[in-house]
């Protein structure tokens, strides 16, 4: 102890040290620091927290030998006390080991002191005490108590209300001033800009000591506070050399101006240009190599401010919101413009308005008006899902910025995604998965419960799976699903009466999710925009040209143009099947040839009843002549064989009505004997049965070719790491360099072969017992069944069409027959009558002459009768015909202008019409957003362009003097362009989208020198997204993160609490 009545202490906090970025920029400093602390003469340093930037993660042999330089420079030359940040160890798992407790022990330094519990301690000066409240022990915080008659200095790391951050953003803290009112100073960390919290300067934050980025002003440093007693002291701000600052310079206009701006500033610094208006590629490129030759500068980024209005789409001189897609009038607009040239009538345009309504409203009822649906995720809570146990929870609310969950394989992190995928949309982000696979494989049950607000609602989702078995011992699960409303404080909303009122379940599970999916949209949705899954960060460079134009058409909200468009095809492939089928024929012609054999008939018809009128008077005078016999009734043998003759002719009919009428009693026999057998048939078939088992052998096929992909990737994994690790074996250095950027992976891959081995051999197992459930089917007999039994039902349909048939028959051959008969007895009696009364030839041959040829006067004005009435049927006729004619042309004329109208809506419509018109003209603010994005982080910029003659789009990477196909980038480039791409299309995108970006394992591709790009690319987004979540392996990327989620193991479950 020292009886020194003054203390004068050098007050530091927030350094952050990252694990492997920054090293040799944060030496010189605290190199620089020492110097001046050397001539102020301090009687000790106290370190405020937050000495490490990553939590426990991205921990590196470098930042080790970094921290215990750090801690020596210091405790070498002065008492150094330190207290734990927030960012210093897992706040959320205290049973974890802090970054900093480790070395400080292992260090042993006499002069260096670390406090991680709270509580009052001496600081080796009598009458001055440190009383620390560590955020590492909350609990004992009631503990501290100021030494009575002593100076007590209170030491926090955290949140005080009150405070601002360096862009003046008020903070709403955990404790207020007055929680510090018993102590006579307090020592702040945690809020990186320096100040006084009251107006006598007693309670301070001193900064971070090194500015962190272009979000913090420039000039960081230390506080000394010399303090000779409660209310004696001084303490004044000192600026810690920086040789790198962060430099923030305006666009003047043009690159000399900028640069007269940017020649204030000191050499060597990182400088962004910001700006308000769009910078032409070439002056970004000159301005960067002015800054980098002038100026010396460590990088050059920019920050474009100017925000062009994304909703708005502008084509063919029509402005209209995306919003409006689902209109029916912004889609007539459209068609006039793009139809102008097309000459249409006016009840062209009529069909076309009706289609079009019509469509826009089946549209918009299959799916609701979403567009723009902005939503965001507070809080889940999951239990038995993938590999975890139960009672997990994440509190989103207390995560902002870069989120990293990190750990080694499979441990769970991309379970965190699929679990969120699961609870929102009934799927996970890893394929069609049933939901038996969601559940733990040693639970009977998994459930994800996850509050979210969309469009100012706030909402919950619970999504239950339970296991069961059915009779054949096949395991599956059933699904449960709850939709509620919430209240400000989280709670299910009551209703008046008291209970839950603020219940949005449907009546059926399907109701619900469509609920929930006009909240959020679909799975496809949230998969294009938030989340970029293992191994799909280059989805979109990946895909084929014609692919990446339909991937643009989903972010823009164009898929109503491909929807519309496959109504036009199902409503017109009818119209199209009769045109094809119509007769292909002259109508004018045909009609003219009918009108000229019409008027043909009627003169030959004229003459027939001309010629009919004489016969017919021929035939008058004959009778005449016949009444003036006494015996004109007599009967004359001629009579009598025309009596004889139509005898013998109904005597035939009759014989063949009979014939007839025993064929179809004999076949309405027979079919009745096939219906019954049919039905016995029938009735001896379980059909459902059948039918069931086919759906089995359908699902298993499903999950068979699923786990066969798995299988097969999974090995092509395995065959690339064991050739990877091969390399190893040529390398004479062996294992002694891990870290050799050269055999890096080939390191990475053979530690993960035996865990890969595992893996491939867990899927082949569930491969052969998928197998041989299989096999016990035989699908093709079961197919077989039901298309005999189907083939069945229709046999005994037709069946009992015939016997109708039949039955018709047969009564018409019995009336036929009564008929007949009536007629054969009638004339066998009316013969015998004539027979008695026949006269002798001779006797009477005058009367004979006479009647033979009145008989044959008869017979031929019955035939030219008959062929005067068969002209004027045919001449109605033709009438008819020609009216029918005169209607099917109409109606031709009609269906072909019906059809015409369909192509051109199709062709409007197509990803060559309408479509391709607004995407050409919005291209260009894509490009824009995507260089915005880009030229804060990279030399390149992209560009996307679409061919006009094709379904085409293709990619370029551009570096302002060249450029070339994305194709033929490297791996770095692809990443970081895939992600501006992504980010571009997202804040131009109409689909539903949420303030979260997922990152999972996308930088592989990444080496040590790009590591710091992309993680100023990240650090960019944090101005489009509330939160960034990263999964990576890769150390440099977890020095950027904000927040850390810990994965623990309870048993063999995983476990995460983070609230």
């Amino acid at each position: 102890m020292t009886d020194k009545k003054g203390i004068r202490i050098a007050h530091l906090a927030d350094i952050h040290w990252r694990g492997l970025s920054r090293h040799d920029e944060y030496r010189a400093s605290f190199t620089a620091l020492v110097k001046q602390l050397e001539e102020l003469k301090p009687d000790m340093v106290y370190i405020g927290g937050d000495i490490f930037h990553s939590k426990t993660q991205g921990i590196s042999p470098e930042l080790v030998d970094c921290l215990v330089w750090f801690f020596k420079i210091f405790a070498d030359r002065w008492p150094t006390h330190v207290i734990l940040g927030n960012h210093d160890g897992i706040m959320m798992n205290l049973d974890r080991q802090d970054a900093i407790s480790p070395i400080v022990t292992a260090m042993n330094h006499p002069n260096l002191f670390l406090y991680k519990d709270s509580g009052t301690f001496p600081t080796g000066h009598d009458g001055f005490n440190w009383c620390v409240f560590s955020c590492f022990d909350e609990k004992a915080w009631s503990k501290v108590k100021p030494v009575e008659g002593e100076v007590n200095m209170a030491l926090f790391h955290g949140p005080v209300w009150g405070s601002t951050t360096d862009i003046d953003w008020k903070i709403e803290g955990d404790v207020e001033t007055s929680f510090f009112d018993a102590y006579d100073y307090t020592l702040l960390g945690d809020i990186h800009k320096v100040q006084f919290l009251t107006e006598d300067k007693k309670i301070a934050y001193c900064g971070s000591t090194i500015q962190q980025n272009y979000g913090e002003s420039p000039g960081k440093g230390f506080l000394l506070w010399d303090i000779r007693g409660k209310d004696d002291f001084d303490v004044e701000f000192h600026e810690v050399p920086h040789t790198k600052p962060f430099i923030t310079v305006d666009w003047a206009g043009s690159v000399p101006l900028t640069m007269e701006e940017a020649k204030l500033c000191p050499k060597g610094a990182r400088y962004r240009v910001r700006t308000r208006e769009p910078i032409p590629h070439a002056e970004i490129t000159q301005i960067k190599n002015e800054l980098n030759i002038v100026q010396e500068a460590a990088e050059v980024v920019f920050q474009d401010k100017y925000m062009p209005d994304t909703s708005q789409i502008t084509i063919l001189d029509e402005s209209l919101q995306k919003s409006d897609l689902l209109d029916s009038e912004t889609h007539m607009r459209l068609l006039q413009e793009y139809l102008a040239g097309v000459k249409l009538e006016d009840e062209d345009w009529e069909l076309i308005e009706e289609l079009v309504r019509r469509y826009t409203k089946t549209i918009a009822r299959d799916d609701p008006a979403r567009r723009s649906t902005k939503w965001s995720v507070k809080k889940m809570a999951f239990t038995h899902t993938f590999a975890y146990g139960k009672d997990n929870v994440i509190d989103f609310d207390k995560l902002g910025g870069i989120t990293g969950i990190f750990g080694r394989n499979r441990r769970g992190k991309s379970s965190v995604i699929g679990t969120l995928v699961y609870g929102l949309f009934n799927t996970t982000d890893r394929g069609a998965v049933k939901n038996i696979h969601v559940i733990n494989d040693r639970k009977d049950y998994c459930r994800a419960t996850i509050d979210f607000t969309s469009n100012g609602e706030y909402l919950q989702v619970d999504r239950q799976s339970v296991k069961k078995k059915d009779r054949y011992g096949k395991e599956s699960a059933i699904t449960h699903l709850n939709f509620w409303k919430l209240d400000s404080d989280g709670n299910p909303m009551m209703g008046s009466d008291g209970k839950q009122g603020g219940d949005l379940s449907g009546e059926q599970r399907r109701q619900t999710e469509k609920l929930i999916r006009d909240r959020v949209g679909t799975a496809e949705d949230f998969l294009l925009t938030s989340l970029a899954s293992q191994g799909e960060m280059n989805i979109f460079i990946k895909d084929r040209a014609t692919a990446r134009k339909s991937t643009l058409t989903k972010f823009m909200g164009l898929d109503v143009f491909d929807k519309m468009l496959a109504l036009v095809k199902e409503e017109s492939s009818d119209i199209k099947s009769q045109v094809r089928n119509a007769p292909d024929r002259d109508w004018d012609a045909t009609v003219a040839e009918m009108k000229l054999e019409r008027k043909t008939l009627l003169v030959k018809g004229k003459e027939l009843s001309k010629i009919l009128t004489e016969k017919r008077g021929q035939l008058q005078s004959h009778r005449l002549r016949l009444s003036g016999f006494d015996n004109a009734n007599a009967v004359t043998p001629t009579d009598v064989h025309r009596a004889e003759r139509q005898l013998t002719t109904n005597q035939l009919q009759l014989e063949q009505a009979e014939v007839s009428l025993r064929d179809c009693e004999a076949a309405d026999l027979t079919l009745k004997t096939k219906i019954e057998r049919i039905d016995n048939l029938r009735t001896s078939i379980d059909i459902d049965a059948l039918k069931g088992q086919l759906r089995d052998i359908v699902e298993l096929e499903d999950s068979l070719r699923t786990l066969k992909h798995g299988h097969e990737r999974e090995a092509s994994k395995l065959d690339r790491q064991e050739k990877s690790a091969k390399i190893l074996e040529t390398v004479p250095c062996g294992d002694q360099f891990p870290t050799c950027k050269f055999i890096k992976n080939s390191h990475q891959d053979k530690e993960q072969i035996a865990e890969q081995k595992q893996n491939v051999a867990e899927l082949l197992a569930q491969v052969e017992v998928t197998q041989g459930s299989l096999s016990r089917y035989k699908k093709s007999e079961l197919e077989e069944r039901i298309t005999k039994f189907d083939a069945l039902i229709q046999k005994g349909s037709k069946l009992r069409l015939e016997i109708s048939a039949k039955q018709m028959e047969t009564t018409a051959a019995r009336t036929e027959i009564l008929t007949l008969t009536h007629q054969i007895e009638r004339g066998e009696s009316a013969l015998e009558d004539l027979k008695s009364r026949v006269v002798d030839a001779e006797v009477d041959a005058e009367l004979c002459r006479l009647k033979s040829e009145i008989s044959a006067m008869q017979d031929e004005v019955s035939k030219v009768d008959a062929n005067r009435i068969s002209i004027a049927s045919r001449i109605g006729r033709l009438g008819g015909d020609m009216d029918s004619l005169i209607e099917e042309r109409d109606k031709y004329k009609e269906l072909r202008r019906t059809w015409r109208v369909y192509e051109h809506l199709t062709q409007a419509v197509s990803k060559r019409g309408i479509p391709l018109q607004i995407i050409k003209s919005q291209l260009p603010m894509i490009n824009a957003e995507i260089t915005k994005i880009l030229q804060e982080v990279s030399s390149f910029t992209v560009e996307l362009e679409a061919d006009s003659n094709s379904n085409a789009m293709d990619v370029y990477i551009d570096y302002g003097d060249s450029k070339r196909i994305i194709e033929m980038a490297s791996g770095m480039e692809k990443l970081v362009a895939s992600l501006a791409i992504r980010v571009a299309l997202i804040n131009i995108s109409s689909l539903p989208k949420t303030d979260m970006l997922i990152i999972d394992e996308g930088f592989g591709s990444l080496d040590d020198l790009n590591v710091e790009a992309v993680n100023r690319m990240l650090v960019s987004l944090k101005k489009w997204f509330r939160h960034i979540l990263i999964i990576t392996h890769v150390d440099g990327v977890k020095d950027v993160v904000d927040n850390v989620i810990d994965i623990t193991w309870n048993g063999k479950d995983a476990k995460i609490v983070y609230e």
